[in-house]
């Protein structure tokens, strides 16, 4: 009876094994086939696809609306240097909202977008050129009267902002900005940038005029450039109850 026994507990023992190592390859075929699965996923996205899947990123066009009635601009276009303001009005992909945008190109190539907003806003709080220099301009936005405009000084060359704060006076040709760094009047500074000579000097002085106290906007609506000379430069106060004159060195 032994020797009936034996081969048949053989024979079970080795069913079990074949079935054990079975079920161990089927695991590992399962695996192998969902982490391969998991491994192909195609991210769908408008903008950025994942670096592992080795992509380029796309972007959505924009839709230029190139009929003349629409591309009418109150200002100035036209930059020293080959440089230009290019105004635009676009749909965006996806929606019904009609856009404008300011760019600065250069020739026929494009910087930067400068600024956008819904079409039918007035110019005027989309930008306009304040000052044009030979490697820089000032970027203007107002947003009515009385209102302070705001500006950036915007390097041709990158469409960088170089400086920026609440426009106050310049003079084009000696390439000579005033303006206030902060746009809170109780910690506002007022600054000169002597862009030609990269300087920029610190305007003490006007603090405690009659105008810079009482009037409302205080300094912005005070000072102005009175002369600039090769050495110097001299803002000043010309009301009908004060006239201050305070002179910097360029």
């Amino acid at each position: 009876m032994l020797i009936y026994f034996v081969p048949f507990f053989f024979a079970n023992t080795l069913a079990l094994i074949k079935m054990k190592y079975l079920s161990y390859i089927l695991a590992i075929l399962i695996f192998t086939s969902c982490k391969s699965k998991r491994g192909n996923i195609d991210y769908q996205s408008n903008y950025n696809i994942p670096q592992k899947h080795n992509r380029k990123q796309t972007t959505i066009a924009r839709t230029y609306i190139l009929d003349s009635a629409y591309l009418d601009y109150d200002y100035k276009k036209k930059l020293k240097n080959g440089y230009k303001l290019e105004y635009q009005v676009y749909v965006e992909p996806n929606s019904t909202d009609t856009l404008q945008t300011i760019v600065l190109m250069n020739g026929t190539i494009k910087i930067k977008d400068l600024n956008e907003g819904s079409y039918g806003l007035p110019h005027k709080n989309i930008g306009y050129v304040g000052a044009d220099f030979d490697n820089s301009f000032v970027f203007v936005q107002s947003f009515g009267s009385g209102n302070p405009h705001y500006f950036q000084l915007i390097d041709k060359e990158s469409g960088k902002s170089i400086r920026s704060g609440i426009f106050i006076d310049t003079v084009e040709k000696e390439q000579v900005l005033v303006y206030l760094a902060e746009t809170n009047e109780k910690i506002e500074k007022l600054k000169i940038y002597d862009v030609k000579n990269s300087n920029e000097i610190i305007a003490t002085g006007f603090e405690k005029s009659k105008c810079s106290n009482h009037v409302i906007g205080g300094l912005r609506n005070c000072i102005e450039i009175d002369t600039i000379t090769k050495n110097s430069i001299t803002l000043k106060i010309n009301t009908n109850k004060e006239k201050i004159t305070k002179k910097y060195p360029r």
